[in-house]
């Protein structure tokens, strides 16, 4: 019988065994044994990084050995793979084909090496190497021995890297199907976090996993790298050790790094880089687990995202409470039915948009034949416009109750809000005082929209006037003079009406209110509000209001 028929036989037990660290335990025994070595080193070639690795060593240094990498060319195992010819060296210090960094990682001395290539299909798969020939030297015999076991081994290596390959990926599936599973029904960060870790320590043995999420500034920075975000990141740390604080990097990490003790992976969702997920390491990690990670932290990002969405809501429903008490409170200042007037007809009404506005007005009678009406716009929206209208309103009610000399009562409103407030909030107003026995309308136009008065077939325009209030301070105010007549209707309005717009974006001006108002002149006023208010609402379309509606019908009666 041959001696390559006696070890096909004897290794015909190994086309069943698919687990490849007891297969390849197995080969380098078979090695060993058979050509009389101290050891034997099996490598596997990765095609796509064109370089082979340590699966397994034997010995007490099969930790530092897995460790080692050799390029295509490199070393003995590096120039077997590449001419595909066994090799052997008799003395490996005076061969330049020799690489020493095997013996310096694990302080061994090697003396002599032959290394033969093991194919499949031809195809390479990796270097089997027979290490220090325990009497005498290798020699062809050997060689032979070498050869025939790569190639009896060749299907079975083959088929158990192939069956390792798809196990580890369908763990891997597993895995991430797993973390995905909690992202999705869970929002609790710590939840999901701790089992992130789990998975982590149980693919590789950190010293330490930390997870570092930028801020929405740094994060709206990414683009431009203008500057750090460690000082507006929040640092998670999922495992600590003694080695001291983390620092979170200088820069947005873009790609992922991997150093002998370090692996940072970027967090990345919807094209933005959210954080990092950082592994301080006692080894350098191996690409199949890289890979592994980098899925991980893909759902990190996932969870990252989910968390911060989670957070804007919780801000938009509290901000929107928050607005929703601003707009009861606004509306709280304004005036209920406006019957009881003597000898007038007054309708009024304020449509608050989705947002909190800044539109006021009031109605302050004197006694039966003096009135004060007045309509203002605060610059703006939301909570600061709702503020100063409070401002506003609480000393326009206190002062001309106490006067109503409107000149003054406007001068010392625009010189409280000059001095107290920022320069772009200011606010446009209308104040008048109808005197109905004397029929005089007397009144001030701080940059308000024109008010009119519908007079038979006249339009007049209460256009006269001066700067809004608050924008600067002394400003000059006057009150204008002008004689009523029983019939008369007064309109006043702010720019919510007038430009509001329809679908295609055309506003509704102000000659088409006027038109309006005037073709419906002789009903009343709280009719004319009613078919007003349905008027603005068909031109405007299914959309909401953009800004408060508000206006007051004025009509003499008597």
């Amino acid at each position: 019988m041959s001696k390559e028929h006696s070890l096909r036989n004897e290794l015909s037990e190994l086309y069943s065994e698919i687990d490849l660290n007891s297969l390849l335990n197995k080969i380098a025994g078979k090695i060993r044994n058979d050509l009389h070595c101290e050891q034997a080193s099996i490598f596997l070639y990765d095609e796509l990084k064109d370089e082979l690795y340590f699966e397994i060593a034997t010995g007490d240094k099969q930790a530092e050995l897995k460790q080692i990498v050799f390029k295509n060319g490199e070393g003995v195992v590096g120039w077997v793979a590449e001419h595909q010819e066994p090799l052997i060296i008799h003395d490996c210090s005076s061969d330049d084909r020799f690489s020493a960094k095997t013996d310096l990682k694990t302080n061994f001395s090697t003396r002599s090496i032959l290394g033969v290539p093991v194919r499949c299909d031809n195809k390479p798969l990796g270097v089997l190497e027979a290490i220090n020939k325990i009497d005498g030297k290798f020699n062809h015999e050997d060689r032979e021995t070498l050869e025939s076991i790569a190639r009896l081994v060749a299907i079975p290596l083959q088929n158990a890297v192939l069956f390792k390959k798809v196990k580890q990926e369908t763990r891997e599936k597993d895995r991430l199907l797993e973390l995905a599973k909690i992202i999705s029904y869970s929002s609790n960060q710590d939840e999901v976090f701790a089992r992130l870790k789990e998975i982590i320590c149980d693919i590789v043995n950190p010293l330490e996993i930390n997870v570092l999420v930028y801020s929405q500034e740094a994060q709206s920075q990414s683009s431009s790298q203008s500057q750090s975000p460690r000082a507006k990141s929040h640092l998670y740390r999922l495992l600590t050790n003694t080695r001291g604080e983390a620092e979170a990097p200088d820069e947005l990490i873009a790609d992922t790094i991997i150093d002998e003790f370090t692996a940072v992976f970027p967090l990345k969702s919807q094209g933005r880089r959210l954080g990092t997920l950082e592994l301080k390491l006692a080894k350098k990690i191996p690409g199949e687990v890289a890979s592994l990670i980098r899925g991980l932290a893909a759902f990190a990002a996932i969870l990252v995202d989910k968390l911060a969405m989670l957070a804007r809501m919780i801000e938009k429903e509290r901000l929107e409470k928050e607005l929703e008490i601003a707009r009861q409170i606004q509306q709280s200042f304004l005036p209920g039915e406006c019957r009881g007037l003597k000898g007038l007809d007054v309708a009024c009404v304020n449509i608050p948009s989705s947002q909190v506005g800044g539109d006021y007005y009031d109605i302050v009678p004197f006694n039966d034949n003096e009135t004060v009406f007045t309509i203002n716009d605060i610059s703006g929206h939301g909570i600061p416009a709702s503020l100063l209208m409070s401002i506003f309103r609480t000393n326009f009610v206190y002062c001309i109750k106490k006067d109503k000399n409107m000149v003054a009562v406007i001068s010392h409103l625009n010189n409280l809000i000059a001095e107290t407030t920022e320069s772009n909030h200011f606010v446009t107003s209308f104040t008048c005082l109808l005197d109905r026995e004397n029929m005089k309308l007397s009144y001030v136009n701080a940059g308000h929209n024109a008010p009119f008065i519908i007079r038979e077939e006249e339009t007049i325009k209460l256009d006269k006037g001066s700067l809004v209030v608050g924008l600067f301070p002394d400003v000059s105010y006057e009150a204008v003079e002008i004689d009523m007549r029983p019939g008369d209707l007064l309109v006043l309005y702010t720019d919510g009406i007038v430009e509001a717009e329809n679908p295609a974006g055309l506003q509704y001006s102000p000659d088409r209110l006027r038109d309006f108002i005037a073709a419906h002149r002789e009903c009343g006023a709280e009719k004319i509000k009613e078919m007003f208010i349905e008027e603005l609402k068909g031109f405007i379309g299914k959309k909401p209001f953009a800004d408060d509606v508000t206006f007051i019908l004025i009509k003499i009666t008597g």
